[in-house]
């Protein structure tokens, strides 16, 4: 499998999150990230990573980036952006085989030479990650760069509004607001097609609930779901559902990959409750 363990050597902390901000504004390393920007560190895949590079030219505002090979050491004056790999936490996620992080960390606290693979990135020392898992369908690494638009920009959006709000909190209270914030931006958006992949509805949504809503909504497999994701139609949107032993839950625009609903949920959320999906819905009537 593609994996690429930049990362500090000490283990992995229970503070897992499934898309996280974790430095406010007013943080060193949140305005060092502005400032100096990103090192994007390849995976070797090169499919994977012409993606990705292509993503970050197009999707990547809120500061500069430059790119290095495979284990190289990023300038120290960096933040890396890097993939890298977790066990899920619970038993019931063990047949979602796709267990790749995004996760944007400062340069500093890299190590060359050290074993990558067996030694997990502590998630606390991170100002973002967001895990791949979120899209139930992913099954295999090769289908990863699908997503890489949608990841990039929902982690540069995140970033952003931090920067624009200026939002000082850490950890629960600053996803909390940039929730806040992206539900400001969008509320009364409607006329959308929620575009929901055949493995959520095993544990995440409630189909017989999303046909008794009356929104307008497709129910796809796999292939039809990816064919959707390739046609960047602007009126389709897609769920993002994460969960480790915290919960994000997201609705992305296809065409732009960007949030128009998120709320986190630090806490153990196993699917998506009819609260929740009360308030997606109002976007797709």
């Amino acid at each position: 499998m593609m994996r690429l363990f930049y990362c500090l050597l000490i283990l992995f902390s229970v503070n897992t999150f499934a898309q996280v901000f974790n430095q406010g504004y007013t943080n060193e390393a949140f305005k060092n990230l502005v400032t100096n920007g990103i090192t994007y560190i390849k995976t070797g895949n090169t499919v994977f990573d012409s993606v990705m590079i292509e993503t970050l030219e197009d999707n990547w505002k809120i500061s500069s980036f430059t790119s290095i090979e495979r284990y190289k050491e990023p300038e120290q004056n960096s933040t890396a952006l890097f993939v890298t790999h977790q066990k899920p936490i619970r038993e019931h996620q063990q047949d979602r085989k796709n267990d790749g992080i995004i996760t944007l960390m400062p340069a500093k606290f890299f190590d060359e030479g050290a074993d990558y693979e067996h030694n997990p990135v502590d998630m606390t020392k991170t100002l973002g990650y967001m895990f791949f898992n979120g899209f139930h369908d992913i099954i295999y690494e090769k289908d990863e760069y699908r997503y890489l638009k949608m990841m990039i920009v929902c982690l540069n959006q995140g970033l952003t509004t931090i920067k624009e709000e200026e939002i000082t909190d850490v950890e629960d209270l600053l996803n909390s607001k940039v929730s806040s914030a992206v539900l400001a931006k969008y509320k009364g958006l409607v006329g959308n097609t929620l575009i929901i992949h055949r493995d959520q509805i095993k544990r995440a949504i409630d189909i017989e609930k999303v046909k008794a809503s009356g929104i307008r909504y497709r129910l796809l497999a796999t292939e039809e779901y990816q064919q959707v994701l390739e046609k960047k139609d602007p009126s389709h949107y897609v769920l993002y559902f994460g969960e480790n032993k915290y919960t994000e839950l997201s609705v992305i625009r296809i065409e732009t990959g960007e949030l128009i609903y998120t709320k986190h949920f630090p806490q153990d959320y196993l699917t998506i409750g009819k609260k929740e999906m009360k308030a997606i819905f109002a976007y797709f009537r």
